[in-house]
């Protein structure tokens, strides 16, 4: 089942919000974007007519409107000066002879920024990034290294304070290699039984200090696993200290700022995501072993950084029954390469030194690799306003997924944040 869908309603409401100054003190008003094909979606070549105006009846800008229009990426291909008080409506007519989008940018004095995009040629976009023709080969060797080599050596406590009427919470830790763990916060229901479990990976940065209660819900199991090599505070300002003295460890260590960047230029074993995707697996291997985890019904929901993993572990794990996915990182990371917005930065924006060593790595820890493998059912979200995981990227990923069972749902106007939707229903039914 290869199908799209589309929610429509959000393309009329600015969702990227950047307000006025407090001196100004104003709430500011949004600009109104609405395409003449109500999901944003054209075949390539033929036109797209977009309109802008104000969503706020009597309200105008505070002077003139900066309108543009890019390829996606870089090259600005149309812009404009408007008068909105002189008129309150314009149009933009648009066009791609490839797959791909148009970003549309605008900005004036008291109204919130709006990007949007259009979209051409859906079921065309390829991922850019290549595929190393060892890529399965190496992921089967490092997880069977893995197991031979390193001792699982879980570790299970209780976490007291995280209960509640319906679940008992533990922390629990497995080893990975280099001497490091994986740790995560695990929900069981109280009362005894078998249940389903459902799996999480945070968003980047600190991480979660409980369980998501969309997923801690009752009659299911819930883990969540960080990418931290450090034991969860019970405190949202301990992780967070925490994870400021972990990254800080790591930038000494790699001289690259973010976390993501780490390891790439290094070697093939070393950007973090390594043993952490391989002690997830391992991770998930000890769960469905519990007596008190139905290993049949084994389900994955996460997005942004989770989303990514999303797609790493649905493909490297291989026996999730489902998987919901919502704006995945790390897709297409070296599409730059041809032109393209990567879906990711973390390869593109290397030091000049690092960067031709860590185009030798990205690929095997690019997500639109691990999607090639996935046969699970499966069901992608992405906003197609979101410019912190790249649409285009998440969209490549897609049909990149030889499943027979996956749907995309692309929401216009949505920016990079998640919105309940059908797939939380068919995820849990």
């Amino acid at each position: 089942m290869r199908t799209h869908s589309f929610l429509s309603g959000l393309l009329v409401m600015g969702l990227a919000v950047v307000s006025v100054t407090e001196a100004e003190g104003a709430t500011p008003a949004h600009f109104r974007v609405h395409a003449d094909s109500e999901n944003g979606c054209y075949d390539v070549g033929s036109k797209a007519v977009v309109e802008v105006g104000i969503e706020e009846e009597g309200r105008r800008p505070e002077g003139p409107v900066d309108a543009w229009v890019d390829d996606g990426w870089t090259n600005v291909l149309w812009k404009r000066t408007v008068d909105m008080s002189t008129e309150p409506t314009f149009k933009m007519e648009l066009t791609r002879t490839t797959p791909g989008s148009l970003r549309i940018h605008l900005k004036a004095k008291g109204m919130a920024e709006r990007l949007d995009r259009v979209i051409f040629g859906v079921d065309d976009i390829k991922p850019l990034t290549p595929c190393p023709d060892d890529f399965e080969t190496y992921w089967k060797g490092e997880r069977a290294r893995l197991e031979r080599d390193v001792p699982i050596a879980v570790e299970k406590t209780p976490a007291p304070h995280l209960d509640t009427a319906d679940y008992h919470a533990f922390y629990v830790s497995v080893a990975t290699f280099d001497g490091g763990r994986i740790y995560a916060i695990l929900t069981v229901p109280k009362g005894g039984g078998v249940f389903p479990v459902c799996a999480t990976v945070p968003g980047a940065g600190p991480g979660q200090v409980a369980p998501w209660n969309l997923m801690a819900r009752k009659g299911w199991i819930s883990i969540t696993m960080h990418i931290h090599g450090f034991p969860i505070a019970k405190t949202a300002d301990e992780q967070k200290a925490r994870y400021n003295t972990w990254l800080a460890a790591l930038k000494k260590k790699s001289g690259e700022p973010t976390y993501q960047r780490f390891g790439f230029a290094a070697g093939r074993d070393l950007p973090i995501y390594h043993n952490t995707i391989l002690g997830m697996v391992r991770m998930l291997d000890w769960l469905a072993k519990e007596p008190y985890a139905d290993a049949s019904r084994f389900v994955y929901f996460g997005g942004s950084q989770g989303g990514g993993y999303g797609l790493y572990l649905t493909s490297m794990w291989g026996r999730f029954a489902k998987s919901v996915v919502y704006f995945p990182n790390m897709c297409d990371m070296m599409a730059y390469r041809e032109g393209r917005q990567p879906g990711s930065e973390h390869i593109m924006d290397q030091t000049d030194e690092h960067r031709p060593a860590a185009e030798q790595t990205g690929p095997y820890y690019d997500a639109c690799n691990f999607a090639r493998l996935i046969c699970t059912p499966i069901r992608i979200m992405h906003g197609l306003s979101d410019d912190n995981c790249h649409t285009v990227g998440g969209i490549a990923a897609f049909n990149s997924i030889p499943s027979k069972d996956k749907k995309l749902l692309l929401i216009p106007g949505l920016g990079h944040r998640w919105i309940k939707t059908e797939f939380e229903q068919w995820l849990f039914e």
